[in-house]
């Protein structure tokens, strides 16, 4: 099963990113609703959203701190998601790479973790909160680009959603073809590859179309 996480952060770019986990997790298992019942979302504790250590004092010991601190992070947590209490886990544990399972719903950490799999919210409260249409993955010349199909398909198949992976190249000079994937470097078309065979592999087919009528290769 899937562990959505988000980073509590008390910013407009945190709320929005807890609604936007929070609205995931029913999203990914709204087909299902034993599972929705049962679905777990986890919030990430910053040290600077735990942290009662450094305002400690004798007449207030730091795990009191700490715990009525927890206590009020975990009802703005309620208050924000809508997620009742008894499903949501708090946890001040590293965050740690090489976890498939495992999506961070985070702004910040896009730009800072490259070893965890980040899904960018973009100031957006829901995955369709503009409507319900394909989910798009980018691709380029890299093998980012498979962890993050595999993760699409995953999700689209919960969601009964459609999946296009999608690419931009160059005109290449040098070949005399008005088929896009032609123009497309080496590498590219290796992930081209490999990301049809994925597809191909959960039952999906891919089909390579020109970007729109305005470009002659897209």
């Amino acid at each position: 099963m899937v562990k959505i996480t988000c980073v509590f952060r008390r910013t407009t770019e945190g709320r929005l990113a807890l609604l936007f986990a929070s609205d995931l997790l029913k999203l990914w298992h709204g087909q299902d609703k034993s599972n929705t019942q049962q679905a777990t979302l986890y919030v990430f504790l910053t040290p600077g959203a735990a942290d009662a250590k450094r305002i400690a004092s004798p007449e207030l010991p730091s795990d009191r701190l700490l715990n009525d601190q927890r206590q009020r992070v975990l009802s703005e947590v309620v208050s924000i998601s809508g997620w009742p209490a008894e499903r949501i886990v708090l946890t001040d544990e590293l965050l740690k790479s090489g976890d498939a399972n495992e999506i961070l719903v985070d702004h910040i950490s896009a730009f800072e973790r490259a070893d965890l799999d980040v899904l960018y919210p973009s100031r957006e409260q829901s995955l369709l909160a503009r409507g319900k249409g394909p989910i798009l993955v980018p691709f380029g010349d890299s093998q980012s680009a498979l962890t993050a199909a595999q993760i699409a398909l995953d999700m689209a198949a919960a969601m009964i959603l459609p999946v296009v992976f999608y690419h931009t190249t160059w005109i290449d000079q040098s070949v005399h073809s008005d088929k896009p994937e032609e123009h497309m470097c080496q590498a590219a078309r290796q992930v081209a590859a490999t990301l049809r065979q994925t597809a191909e592999a959960v039952g999906d087919k891919l089909i390579v179309i020109p970007r729109s009528a305005k470009t002659t290769m897209g």
